[in-house]
C-alpha cells in the first residue's frame, strides 16, 4: 500500500491508471502464476492474463462467489486452493543471482510476504463460515488500512477507546485492535459481550471516562438503553463507531438520539464497513458521504445482482471485490452479497475533500430479500427495511423476526421486549400497524422477556445479532 497522504488527494484519473496498472500485475504476476484456483480457471476457460490489462477487460473474468470457496464434504483443505503459493525455491535462487538498484543484491524479500501469520474467517451470517488466510504482508496492509480508517474518522491517539466488537478470528476485531496500538491511544480490547460483558463494558465506558465506543450498531444501541438499568454513567461519551452489522442511516440517527437522551457529552455516530474478504474495513468521515475506500488495495465494482451487468455510479447494486494488493487469501471478481443502495461514486467527498472512490448509501444483505407467499400471490419481504425500522425504534429494547408457514401463506412473527418506561401494549399495537402497512402478510406481534429474546437473537454470545430467522422448509 502507497502513502495514504498521496492517494487520499490524487486525481480520479490518477487512480484510474493506478488501479489498471495493480490489477494488470496482481492478475499477471499472482492470480495467474500462484493462485490454485484461478490458475486453473484461466487455463478451463482459456482466459490469457496478459489480455488483461486494467479494470475495463475485468468483464473477461468470471465472478467468484461464496459458495466457490466452500469445502466439498470430506475436503477441509479445499480452501487453500484461494491461498497464493509463495515462489518456488528454483525461482528464490534465481532471484538472488541478480542485482537490484545501486548494485544490492536481491534479498528475496518476497517470499516473506507469503509466509503465514493468521488464519481470520467470514461472520458466517448468511453461509458457513470461510477461512481467511493473513500472511504477514496483510498483517502490515491490515494496520495501514486501520491507520487510514481512524484519519477519515479524525481519531487520534488522545482517544481513549472502548473495543466492543466481539473478540473473534475476524478482521473487524482485529482491525481496531491494531489501530489503537498503532497511534498508541488508551484502549480497552473487551472482546464485546461475549467475553467481558455489558455490564462490565459500561463500566469501562464509566471509569474510564472514554470519550469513544466501537461496537455493533444493535449492541450499540442496547448499552445506551440499559445504562440507567446497570446505576452507570457515560457522560464523557462523545462519539460511538459501528459497523460489522447492518448499519443504515436510521440507526446512526436512532443511537445519536439515544446518546442525547443519556446525557453524552456528545452525540456523533460514525460507520465502518467491513467486509471479511476485503481484508480490511472502510470508514466513512461522516454519515452518509460514503465509505472512503483504499485503492491501492482493493477494487470494487458494483453489478446487478442479478445479470451481472456492470452499473453506471450511483447506480445501487451487488459490491463486487478485488485484491489488488494481498497475499495469503486471494480474491477475484468476488461477488459480496452485500448491495449498496447509493453505488460507487468517484467524485470528491463534498465533506473532507478526500478524492478516493467512495461506496454510497446503506450496505444491504442480498440474502436478506426473501421471496414470500401472500395471499394474493408472490409478496417480497425486504429484511434489511424491516431490520431498519425496527431498529429505528426507540421504544423497543431487543426483537426478533419469524417468518413461519401459514397454511397456503407465509407469516411474520415479531417478538419484542419494549423499552422500560414505555407501555408495553401501546408499543406492539403500534408495532403491528406499522409492519402490516408495510407487508401484505399476517403479522403477529408479541411480547417476549429480555433474557428469551437476548439469548435468541444471540446479543451476548453471537459476533452480531440474528434478528430474523426464516422457518420455512427449504
Amino acid at each position: 500500500m502507497q502513502a495514504w497522504n498521496k492517494i487520499s488527494r490524487m486525481p480520479a484519473a490518477a487512480i484510474s491508471k493506478m488501479q489498471d496498472e495493480l490489477l494488470q500485475k496482481m492478475v499477471t504476476e499472482q492470480f495467474a502464476l500462484r493462485h490454485p484456483y484461478y490458475r486453473n480457471m484461466f487455463k478451463e476457460k482459456g482466459i490469457n492474463a496478459a489480455e488483461i490489462k486494467g479494470v475495463s477487460d475485468l468483464s473477461k473474468i468470471p465472478f467468484t462467489e461464496k459458495k466457490d470457496m466452500l469445502a466439498p464434504p470430506g475436503e477441509p483443505l479445499y480452501p487453500k486452493q484461494f491461498v497464493l503459493d509463495p515462489p518456488a525455491e528454483a525461482e528464490v535462487k534465481e532471484k538472488k543471482k541478480g542485482f537490484s538498484l545501486f548494485g544490492k543484491k536481491d534479498s528475496g524479500e518476497d517470499q516473506a510476504k507469503y509466509k503465514f501469520a493468521s488464519l481470520y474467517f467470514t461472520a458466517g451470517r448468511t453461509a458457513k463460515a470461510v477461512p481467511i488466510e493473513y500472511t504477514g504482508y496483510d498483517i502490515e496492509n491490515l494496520k495501514e488500512a486501520g491507520a487510514r480508517a481512524f484519519d477519515i474518522l479524525e481519531l487520534t491517539r488522545e482517544d481513549t477507546l472502548i473495543n466492543a466488537f466481539s473478540y473473534a478470528p475476524n478482521a473487524y476485531f482485529w482491525q481496531m485492535f491494531y489501530s489503537t496500538l498503532d497511534i498508541g491511544s488508551t484502549a480497552l480490547q473487551t472482546g464485546g459481550g461475549r467475553v467481558l460483558g455489558m455490564e462490565k463494558i459500561l463500566k469501562a465506558v464509566d471509569n474510564l471516562e472514554a470519550p469513544v465506543l466501537a461496537a455493533a450498531p444493535g449492541y450499540a444501541r442496547f448499552a445506551l438503553q440499559t445504562l440507567d438499568y446497570f446505576g452507570l454513567s457515560a457522560a464523557n461519551l462523545e462519539r460511538i463507531i459501528i459497523g460489522i452489522d447492518f448499519t443504515p442511516l436510521a440507526v446512526v440517527e436512532s443511537i445519536k438520539n439515544l446518546m442525547e437522551s443519556v446525557g453524552t457529552k456528545n452525540n456523533i455516530v460514525q460507520r465502518i464497513y467491513f467486509n471479511s474478504e476485503a481484508k480490511s474495513g472502510m470508514a466513512e468521515c461522516e454519515p452518509g458521504f460514503g465509505y472512503h475506500l483504499n485503492p491501492d488495495h482493493l477494487l470494487v465494482e458494483i453489478v446487478d445482482p442479478e445479470s451481472g451487468a456492470l452499473l453506471g455510479e450511483g447506480e445501487p447494486g451487488e459490491i463486487v471485490i478485488t485484491n489488488l494488493d494481498a497475499r495469503g487469501t486471494a480474491l477475484l471478481r468476488f461477488k459480496t452479497g452485500d448491495i449498496a443502495t447509493g453505488g460507487l461514486v468517484t467524485e470528491p467527498c463534498p465533506n473532507c475533500k478526500r478524492t478516493v472512490p467512495r461506496i454510497m448509501g446503506d450496505i444491504e444483505r442480498k440474502e436478506h430479500i426473501l421471496g414470500l407467499q401472500g395471499k394474493t400471490g408472490a409478496v417480497t419481504l425486504n429484511g434489511n427495511q424491516l431490520r431498519r425500522m425496527m431498529f429505528a425504534r426507540e421504544d423497543v429494547l431487543v426483537w426478533f423476526a419469524e417468518i413461519n408457514k401459514s397454511g397456503a401463506e407465509d407469516a411474520l412473527r415479531v417478538v419484542l421486549k419494549n423499552v422500560s418506561g414505555t407501555d408495553e401494549g401501546t408499543v406492539l399495537k403500534a408495532v403491528e400497524e406499522s409492519l402490516k402497512a408495510e407487508y401484505q402478510l399476517p403479522v403477529t406481534v408479541e411480547a417476549g422477556s429480555l433474557d428469551a429474546v437476548a439469548n435468541k437473537i444471540g446479543l451476548e454470545k453471537a459476533i452480531t445479532e440474528q434478528n430474523i430467522f426464516d422457518n420455512r422448509e427449504k
